[in-house]
């Protein structure tokens, strides 16, 4: 059986503290999505995340290095927790509210320094 997960995000934002909580502020209005069809949710992997959302955005993943993260919607205060390994994708796709709704990623774009 073959099941499709998709995952909305915004492109290059940040951050804020407002208060206790934490906001994202994005830079571009748009949101972006992309499907992934698998068997497993296991199959989407922090690398397959990272390389699919750098092939939709266009961007060079060796000079470019993206921060993922979102606002889990269960916790209050709401702070921002990052994803840094195929476990926290994993929590980031289960984690879903009363309606079955996910919270939304974030891909902080931080171009890295050339070594020349």
């Amino acid at each position: 059986m073959c099941l499709s997960t998709n995952i909305h995000f915004d492109y290059d934002g940040h951050y804020s503290k407002c208060g206790d909580d934490y906001e994202w502020i994005p830079t571009d209005a748009r949101l972006y999505a992309i499907s992934f069809r698998t068997s497993s949710l296991e199959e989407i992997t922090y690398s397959l995340l990272k390389e699919r959302i750098s092939m939709k955005m266009v961007i060079d993943p060796f000079t470019r290095r993206l921060n993922l993260g979102y606002i889990p919607l269960a916790v209050e205060p709401k702070r921002q927790s990052y994803i840094l390994d195929d476990e926290d994708v994993f929590v980031y796709q289960t984690s879903v509210d009363k309606e079955q709704r996910r919270s939304i990623l974030h891909v902080e774009d931080i171009q890295e320094l050339e070594i020349i």
